[in-house]
């Protein structure tokens, strides 16, 4: 879950959890589902594996982010573009059939990002300046 695929900015810091996007998979399952065979990769069939990873990237979920853009050009002169950004995030095949997902919430200490020095007061009253505090050496 990315901060800019939330509905509202703020909600980004009432969350007491981000995924780390770390990925647990069975080797011979994500090949069966790439099409591929561990002897595809042994045998260094290079345009058979493109092939295939290009047509899972097909089937992939697609998401949509639509966002203001600052170009700074000249003697401090700016502009700002709307931009779309599309994204095929290989983390999440939850869209794919075939596959089995499962998402895990892991008790996990750790202090919330300091994103802006306006949200300071507030970081260091939610506990994430005494974590952070406690893992480093300030003498």
């Amino acid at each position: 879950l990315e901060g800019l695929a939330q509905p509202r900015e703020e909600t980004d810091y009432d969350l007491r959890y981000y995924n780390t996007l770390t990925t647990w998979l069975d080797l011979d399952r994500w090949l069966a589902i790439l099409g591929l065979s561990r002897s595809d990769l042994t045998e260094n069939r290079q345009s058979r594996i493109e092939e295939s990873v290009r047509d899972l990237a097909s089937r992939l979920p697609a998401y949509v982010t639509i966002k203001d853009v600052k170009r700074r050009w000249g003697f401090g002169q700016e502009d700002i573009f709307p931009v779309a950004q599309l994204e095929r995030i290989w983390g999440d095949l939850s869209g794919l059939d075939e596959v089995d997902t499962a998402f895990l919430v892991v008790d996990r200490r750790r202090g919330q990002q300091l994103k802006d020095p306006a949200q300071l007061d507030g970081w260091a009253n939610d506990g994430s300046l005494d974590y952070i505090a406690n893992l480093c050496d300030f003498s």
